[in-house]
């Protein structure tokens, strides 16, 4: 009887251990196809250049793991202010500023920003300034599964089936076991 307890918890382990990485396969598979939307969605506004006055403008940007790299197309020598924006924790922090001269034609830029959901960097030249207005490059509010931690939805609804299953097994073996039903547990 102990060895068909020990072979049937052995088996469930075995079943959740692969229910637990299948979802971690459908998780990044999900991250994948969201990966791609996005990619899509930059690609089909591949020739919108965003104004930061009317002698600059943003031709190209990308971001990843805290550093921002824009293009940056200037029709004269001048200097671009950058500074980190998005979204902050409440209470007191920093920011990252830097001030970079950009020469006449295309220029590319790397700005290391906090690395964090909404993260994003605003740009701004004097023109600009004296217009009351500038740039603004954002990676948009990124959103997460809050059962990541469990390996998504199907990591953590296998682990309750699991727990749920090993419970009712250790009864029917206790159950079982007893001569006339459960005299001491």
């Amino acid at each position: 009887m102990k060895r068909i307890f020990i072979f049937a918890t052995a088996i469930a382990v075995l079943l959740a251990m692969g229910m637990g990485s299948m979802g971690a396969v459908v998780a990044e598979e999900n991250a994948t196809a969201n990966e791609s939307v996005v990619e899509d969605e930059l690609e089909a506004t591949d020739d919108y250049h965003q104004a930061i006055d009317t002698e600059t403008r943003i031709t190209d940007w990308s971001y990843t793991s805290g550093r921002f790299t824009l293009t940056i197309e200037a029709d004269e020598t001048t200097r671009v202010s950058l500074t980190e924006a998005g979204t902050f924790e409440e209470g007191t922090s920093s920011f990252n500023y830097d001030e970079v001269r950009l020469e006449e034609g295309e220029n590319t830029i790397t700005f290391a920003v906090a690395d964090r959901d909404g993260a994003a960097v605003a740009v701004a030249t004097r023109q600009s300034l004296s217009q009351g207005t500038g740039a603004i490059v954002s990676t948009g509010m990124v959103e997460q599964n809050p059962f990541r931690h469990f390996g998504g939805e199907s990591g953590l609804f296998s682990g309750v089936i699991m727990t749920v299953s090993l419970a009712g097994l250790g009864s029917w073996y206790v159950v079982r076991s007893e001569d006339s039903g459960v005299i001491e547990a």
